[in-house]
């Protein structure tokens, strides 16, 4: 299986999160869809709003920022409706530019600094925030949530350093470690 992997925190946290990625194929019953249109599986609706450029700059809040000089930022922005009552496993992406697979790039809240003042009393400096995408929802609660309930999220995608190319395809993937490249999209938004 090919995967990819990046994980960035925020300056003054001690989180990292790691997200996988792996190739796949698009045939077969996968729905091509325009941005904003809707696809559904199982007991999920996913619609891909739209895919904004970010600048390297973007990533300076990052603790490691430097190690994402030269690479571009792309922002996923999707919405998820849940179609039945249930379980229920929130979307997996893979974005394509110019052939090539982008880094899926998680970011996790940062922690306040604790801080001792000259009078040695203890406070907490406010983290920085990574406010360009935002994925605020809370997987616990959507998964009691009923039919019809819905949230919007966004991910963030790293072009390789120096690379020029625009995302040409968002797919909606089988998510997890577990994905082979055999393993055919069920949705691509172009």
């Amino acid at each position: 299986m090919n995967t990819r992997t990046a994980s960035a925190v925020l300056t003054n946290t001690v989180a990292v999160a790691v997200a996988a990625l792996a190739l796949t194929g698009c045939s077969g019953d996968t729905q091509e869809l325009s941005f904003g249109d809707k696809a559904e599986k199982d007991n999920l609706e996913v619609s891909v709003v739209r895919v904004d450029a970010g600048t390297s700059g973007d990533l300076s809040v990052l603790e490691d920022a430097a190690k994402y000089q030269g690479r571009t930022p792309y922002y996923v922005h999707y919405r998820v409706t849940k179609t039945e009552a249930g379980e229920v496993d929130g979307p997996s992406f893979d974005v394509t530019a110019d052939g090539d697979l982008l880094t899926r790039l998680n970011i996790m809240s940062a922690f306040p600094k604790p801080v001792v003042g000259e009078d040695g009393q203890l406070s907490y400096e406010e983290a920085p925030k990574f406010d360009k995408c935002l994925d605020e929802h809370d997987s616990g609660k959507f998964e009691k949530a009923a039919a019809g309930e819905s949230y919007e999220a966004c991910a963030v995608y790293l072009s390789e350093s120096g690379s020029g190319a625009e995302p040409e395809k968002v797919e909606w993937v089988k998510g997890g470690l577990l994905r082979s490249s055999d393993d055919e999209a069920y949705a691509v938004w172009k």
